[in-house]
């Protein structure tokens, strides 16, 4: 999982979610959240 400092603006909103859900459940209960997530980052990275 990246830092903060390195995810984009528009991924920081997952990044918070995923770690409240990973914090709660772990990561086995939040593969959804995961997913989004990691979904947000290649999007980012793709388009620069």
């Amino acid at each position: 999982m990246p830092e903060s400092a390195d995810v984009p603006a528009q991924c920081q909103v997952l990044k918070e979610e995923v770690d409240k859900c990973v914090q709660a459940k772990g990561p086995e209960g939040c593969k959804e959240l995961l997913e989004a997530f990691e979904a947000c980052m290649k999007s980012v990275a793709a388009a620069s």
